[in-house]
């Protein structure tokens, strides 16, 4: 690793919603905690901006629409960044927000991918993006973050598993994440036949806990992740602990009440 080089990349995906400065603050954190370099991405939809039908209107729209947009994302990182010195860059595109997230997740490859999680009486758009994330990404980590979260510090944090199937670097960006922390990791489960011994990890302790398998064997645990204040549940995207159900992991960030790391095929 180069000097003054980072050793992880993160890119924060923000919609500009009120909950944006949260989700920035996060992975501001998360960054000084991993030793992380952040760059913010936004896209504008071109449909919502363009006014008139002349190419001399759409042009003067979108220059117009340009200099807010930057200036509205500058005073942000300013905010979330001062007095920090970590630095924090952006990117700024237009089009189609799926196909730009698409391309941007392809020439970039981040380490590690932070966003937002809307409430889903407030729109199925952001929602649709977490979904379509998690089917593009193999190689990063997603960071999912709701709007009712109140967290703003990786440090000490009491940090969840779930699963059994981890790669070897998603172990490490665990260890990463519990570096200096003497507080176990909270291992969660579904009980299987097949299980022979219980895994073993490269940190000083691990609580388990079994949930027999079923069909409601998914609330449960995600109910008792809440009930053991645990503050980051990390679940691998690979695995056969995913096989007890159709779509566990879209069913894992619907109703979990605790953040979310979705590591890394």
């Amino acid at each position: 690793m180069k000097e003054n080089q980072k050793k992880y990349r993160i890119s924060v995906l923000l919609d500009m919603s009120n909950n944006s400065q949260f989700v920035l603050t996060s992975a501001l954190e998360l960054a000084k905690k991993i030793d992380g370099a952040i760059e913010v991405f936004h896209v504008k939809p071109t449909s919502n901006i363009i006014k008139g039908d002349s190419q001399l209107s759409a042009i003067r729209s979108l220059n117009q629409d340009d200099r807010s947009t930057r200036a509205e994302l500058k005073e942000l990182i300013s905010e979330v960044g001062e007095n920090e010195n970590t630095p924090i860059s952006y990117k700024l595109e237009y089009g189609n927000v799926k196909h730009r997230v698409r391309d941007y997740l392809a020439l970039q490859k981040p380490d590690i991918l932070v966003l937002g999680k809307r409430r889903p009486r407030l729109g199925m758009f952001f929602e649709s993006i977490t979904d379509f994330v998690i089917n593009q990404t193999n190689n990063t980590n997603v960071l999912i973050l709701g709007q009712d979260d109140k967290f703003h510090s990786f440090e000490d944090i009491n940090l969840g598993i779930f699963g059994s199937e981890f790669e070897d670097n998603d172990l490490e960006v665990i260890k990463d994440l519990k570096r200096d922390s003497e507080k176990p990791v909270r291992h969660f489960g579904i009980a299987s036949e097949s299980e022979s011994k219980d895994s073993s990890y490269p940190w000083h302790k691990t609580v388990s806990y079994k949930f027999s398998k079923g069909a409601n064997a998914l609330d449960g645990l995600v109910n008792y992740v809440s009930r053991t204040n645990t503050q980051l549940l990390c679940v691998p995207k690979k695995g056969k602990s995913f096989r007890f159900g159709s779509s566990p992991i879209k069913s894992v960030i619907k109703k979990s009440k605790v953040p979310l790391m979705v590591l890394a095929k």
